[in-house]
């Protein structure tokens, strides 16, 4: 199997840790003043709270939840992942938003944009609509001399709120998500997105179903680890796939709802995709640093068993899912 990955550009700032702030951005954005005061106010507490765990970054914010480190080796690991996931989906959305695009004048929202690699793909492609992307990490944002005229990015905690008014934006896109938001936080977050939403605007939401196929016993022991441990530390059900279905439904403004499956093969049985598929899904289990205790073993010893982990993929054909679920804004009008 050919894959395009052996590339992996990269859209990084040269912000630090010790210097997060919100960055200038290239285009003028919409907003009314007192959104504009609103957004200061998400922004102000989300600055510099960090801490150091076996090496790597991670956020310290009471109310976030986010379970993967914030540090360059995580920016590395997810733009590898976005390309994987665009060379397997052929394509950055499923919903049927293709000729809005092309027409022009549409506003895209994206939550948690990381650095911004999804944004740029989008940008590039239909230059004549605007892209925002909002995340609460500023590190990675790309420079304003990498983005197209179209692209804007603001640092936002969205368990706060998304700080626009309401019916804004065309499309909302969420990806990668899954180890974010306490089912809670998912609830309001997928209510407050269905506000900024304009109607006959559509939702989109791609999450991994993080249920793995073929495992080996090792690779068990550390997936059903994790499961759990994620769970306990942060109250963060990784399987959140599997809800987003009724998230949508329990919104009556949300019709045309479907969620679209497809395999993601882990491992070199699967060519050269499978190759760098096995090396993303163990950076991340290698990322969940709280594991360990949960496995009653050092995080050295963790580092050494995730080399079972991709020689049982390997050898088993090992392989999950991954979801896309969309529905579209639509007004109901009493008679």
């Amino acid at each position: 199997m050919k894959s395009d990955n052996t590339k992996d550009p990269s859209f990084t700032s040269d912000n630090s840790k010790e210097n997060r702030t919100t960055p200038s951005t290239p285009i003028n954005i919409d907003v009314t003043d007192n959104t504009a005061e609103n957004m200061n106010q998400v922004i102000s507490p989300i600055l510099d709270k960090f801490k150091t765990i076996n090496g790597r970054d991670f956020f310290d914010i009471e109310d976030l939840n986010y379970i993967l480190p914030s540090d360059k080796l995580e920016a590395e690991r997810a733009n590898l992942s976005h390309i994987l996931r665009k060379h397997l989906w052929r394509g950055n959305f499923r919903a049927p938003i293709a000729e809005m695009l092309e027409k022009g004048g549409a506003k895209i929202l994206d939550i948690g944009c990381g650095q911004g690699r999804w944004i740029i793909d989008m940008a590039i492609e239909y230059p004549s609509s605007t892209f925002i992307g909002i995340d609460v990490d500023s590190s990675f944002f790309p420079p304003i001399d990498k983005c197209p005229p179209n692209v804007c990015f603001l640092t936002c905690n969205v368990t706060y709120g998304i700080p626009f008014p309401k019916e804004t934006f065309d499309f909302v896109y969420m990806d990668m998500m899954f180890t974010a938001f306490n089912e809670p936080q998912w609830s309001n977050l997928i209510k407050d997105i269905v506000r900024v939403l304009k109607f006959d605007g559509w939702i989109e939401s791609s999450e991994p179903t993080f249920r793995f196929q073929n495992m080996g016993k090792t690779t068990k022991w550390i997936h059903d680890t994790a499961v759990k441990a994620s769970m306990k530390e942060r109250g963060v059900n990784v399987h959140i796939s599997t809800m987003m279905p009724k998230f949508f439904e329990s919104n009556d403004e949300l019709t045309n709802i479907q969620c679209v499956k497809i395999e993601y093969p882990i491992g070199d049985w699967y060519g050269y995709f499978g190759k760098y598929s096995v090396n993303n899904v163990r950076r991340v289990f290698h990322s969940m640093v709280f594991v360990p205790q949960y496995m009653g073993i050092t995080y050295d010893e963790y580092t050494e068993l995730l080399k079972d982990f991709v020689k049982e993929s390997n050898e088993n054909k090992t392989y999950t899912h991954l979801q896309r679920c969309f529905a579209k804004k639509t007004l109901f009008t009493s008679f």
